[in-house]
């Protein structure tokens, strides 16, 4: 019976390992003193940017390699100049250091209302993903389909996790800003528990951005001849922080899957070149 169970819960890892990771990384990230998160915010950030990194650069080299295979001949010099390389990872990169950087920072600011939306849209990416999984392993290459998978995964759950970030941001009670300039607003309703150093920085300059969204939004109607401006301005950080936020979410999601295939297609290599 033991073994059994034990066998299950290997079956259960080795499938959902990548979400369970990614979700529990989250979870302690969240849950770390000031001190502690701003000692470890290098070795997160990198962690969380190389996560993004491998399921980001993934997808592009796949555009790329249909692309090619489409409209070039493999006999052509253009073939390998253009095939993506030093240029797109250092894009890919950089995208993905600030990806990891808002990621972390916002899940440091999540009021815990927010952690079942997070769960909830971790587990519709995992039943989305074994459907497509499912649907595409009759039509498409083996050798693509996981690749395949994720890239098409990105759009609807990055989608769906916005939409309920924005509705969830909307239906919390925020703070009362009518009226008050925007430096005030940003000095009164910072939070004073942020730590010391680059993550309290980092985390004041979210909170600040938060403010503003709400601010521009609840003082469109006090502004004559701005309000419809402070109003789409608002709307746009708002949309803005949320969308970019469920991007980075999906996105280290897919790179932790990517990441975990990759190392599976290693070992199978090592064990095939064993003697």
């Amino acid at each position: 019976m033991a073994k059994r169970l034990s066998a299950r819960w290997r079956r259960v890892l080795g499938r959902h390992g990548p979400v369970i990771c990614v979700a529990s990384f989250m979870g302690l990230w969240a849950l770390l003193g000031p001190g502690v998160a701003a000692t470890l915010l290098l070795p997160a950030w990198v962690i969380a940017a190389q996560l993004i990194f491998v399921g980001s650069f993934e997808a592009a080299r796949l555009r790329r390699r249909a692309w090619l295979g489409q409209y070039l001949d493999s006999a052509s010099p253009w073939h390998r100049w253009v095939r993506g390389g030093l240029l797109m990872a250092l894009w890919h990169q950089g995208l993905a250091i600030l990806l990891a950087l808002l990621l972390l920072v916002k899940l440091r600011l999540l009021p815990p209302v927010y952690w079942p939306v997070l769960l909830l849209s971790l587990v519709t990416l995992v039943l989305v993903q074994q459907l497509l999984r499912r649907q595409l392993q009759r039509h498409v290459i083996d050798e693509y389909v996981a690749a395949l998978v994720r890239r098409l995964l990105v759009w609807p759950a990055g989608t769906l996790l916005a939409l309920l970030l924005v509705l969830t941001a909307l239906w919390l009670p925020q703070p009362y800003l009518v009226g008050l300039g925007w430096e005030e607003a940003v000095i009164r309703h910072t939070s004073t528990t942020a730590g010391d150093g680059l993550l309290g920085a980092f985390e004041r300059f979210g909170q600040a951005l938060e403010l503003t969204q709400y601010w521009a939004m609840q003082n469109a109607l006090e502004r004559h001849g701005l309000g419809q401006g402070l109003a789409v301005f608002g709307w746009f950080l708002l949309l803005l922080s949320q969308s970019a936020f469920a991007w980075a979410v999906v996105r280290l999601t897919v790179g932790a899957d990517a990441l975990r295939d990759t190392l599976g297609h290693l070992r199978n290599a090592e064990r095939k070149d064993a003697p």
